[in-house]
């Protein structure tokens, strides 16, 4: 049996690799997991959401491979909102020695 290496994860891939926008890169990967799931489970064709939020379907195809970098927040956020899902954002007092940014699905 070899010894592998190995690193354990922060929670964060962004803030593994030390991507600069680290927190903003989770919570827009966490928000495109929503997005996929509600295409998902809408019983639409990609095309069919596509119309509903005024992009091409192969547009919709990248984001749900992943390649939604050049995606705001603000903007997976309309597009969420135009399938139907509410946004909300709270912001509290920190919890731990210094502030962080998460989002909770319901």
């Amino acid at each position: 049996m070899s010894n592998l290496d190995y690193t354990v994860s922060s929670g964060n891939v962004y803030d593994d690799i030390d991507h600069n926008d680290s927190a903003e890169m989770k919570i827009k990967a966490q928000a495109v997991m929503i997005l996929s799931k509600t295409i998902a489970t809408s019983g639409m064709t990609q095309a069919e959401v596509a119309t509903v939020l005024g992009i091409d379907q192969p547009k919709i195809s990248k984001i749900l491979r992943g390649q939604f970098r050049s995606l705001s927040l603000d903007k997976i956020f309309s597009y969420l909102t135009a399938l139907d899902k509410d946004i909300n954002i709270t912001v509290s007092e920190k919890s731990e020695d210094k502030g962080h940014t998460q989002m909770h699905f319901a």
